[in-house]
């Protein structure tokens, strides 16, 4: 198969050729979105799609998602039609549904694992897990609540290309290439989101044997005005170290997520493969003084008659994820107050 081809196959139908082309995936977020564009001459017909139906999504030939139709729209003149065709992957319904459900002293993975099997959405674990004592939703969206008991275990919870889900923990492990402007990235934009940070994070839980009320806090010494983040605690039982813990992990996930970079790169792929989510990368831009290694947050692999075929991403350093101190290096967009 040709480079730069998305294509959607279900029901032993394949579509290719797309004109506008838009595959997202974050770490963020529980579903990937596709948006997918095509003119052609006549009227046309209508993609015979269901809200059942099941399509992989394919590019250069390798899966990159499954999905189920979200919306179709075509578009019929007098000599051409349009189709515009977007959809998100399996576990769209953890996060369009509210949904009730108590569970108690089960390991972090069971909780994902029965939540995610009420909606039909596979799993796989690639973290150990701690017991939480009580996990409980009200009416509330799945994926809320799971995506804050994944960040309290300082894991990431993901789609993966079956449409189903990933919990492990953020990547440590080698980059997958190293980027530099001039020659890799066509563009970048240096993000600096002050809004992300408070003055202070109260972190405040109860403990219902003891009766007694816990709570941690933590200050961002680079924030000089009265701005406070109170956070009720994401499941029960805290002691005061957990919420002290909980409220430093908040402090330093946005410290790190309040400064980013996007970046812009010819084709879909690096040495190895398609550009994914949870992945490390170097990042080189020497005029901005900017050497490190980020993680890859976001990743949207993107085509049109103008720029062809890109892959927008969004980096961050490892600790807007994990939640670890701030260290100590040459300028990046980690490093500025």
């Amino acid at each position: 198969m040709a480079e730069g081809i998305i294509e959607i196959r279900f029901d032993g139908q394949r579509y290719g050729y797309w004109q506008n082309v838009s595959v997202r995936e974050s770490v963020d977020d529980l579903c990937a979105s596709i948006n997918l564009g095509i003119t052609l001459p006549g009227a046309g017909e209508a993609l015979k799609l269901s809200a059942n139906t099941v399509v992989e999504v394919l590019a250069d030939g390798e899966l990159v998602s499954t999905i189920r139709s979200g919306k179709i729209e075509r578009d019929v003149r007098a000599t051409d039609h349009t189709i515009q065709f977007s959809a998100r992957s399996l576990a769209r319904e953890l996060v369009d549904c509210q949904y009730s459900k108590t569970l108690n002293n089960l390991k972090l993975e069971e909780v994902v694992k029965r939540i995610c099997k009420t909606f039909n959405v596979p799993v796989k674990v690639a973290a150990k897990t701690a017991v939480v004592p009580s996990f409980s939703m009200q009416c509330e969206t799945p994926a809320n609540a799971l995506i804050n008991a994944a960040r309290t275990a300082n894991l990431l919870l993901y789609p993966q290309p079956d449409g189903g889900l990933i919990l492990t923990e953020p990547d440590a492990g080698e980059v997958v290439a190293t980027l530099v402007y001039g020659e890799h990235i066509k563009s970048y934009s240096l993000v600096d989101d002050y809004d992300m940070r408070f003055s202070e994070y109260v972190v405040k839980s109860f403990d219902y044997e003891s009766g007694a009320a816990l709570k941690g806090a933590v200050k961002d010494d680079g924030i000089s005005f009265f701005r406070p983040m109170h956070i009720v605690a994401d499941r029960h039982g805290h002691s005061h170290g957990g919420c002290d813990r909980r409220a430093v992990l908040e402090r330093n996930r946005r410290l790190a997520r309040a400064h980013s970079i996007k970046l812009t790169v010819q084709g879909w792929r690096h040495a190895t493969g398609l550009w994914a989510v949870n992945t490390q990368v170097r990042v080189v831009i020497p005029h901005e003084d900017i050497d490190g290694v980020f993680l890859i947050g976001d990743r949207t692999l993107g085509q049109d008659d103008r720029g062809g075929s890109v892959t927008e991403l969004h980096v961050m350093h490892r600790n807007a994820f994990a939640g670890e101190p701030p260290k100590k290096t040459k300028r990046s967009a980690g490093a500025r107050r």
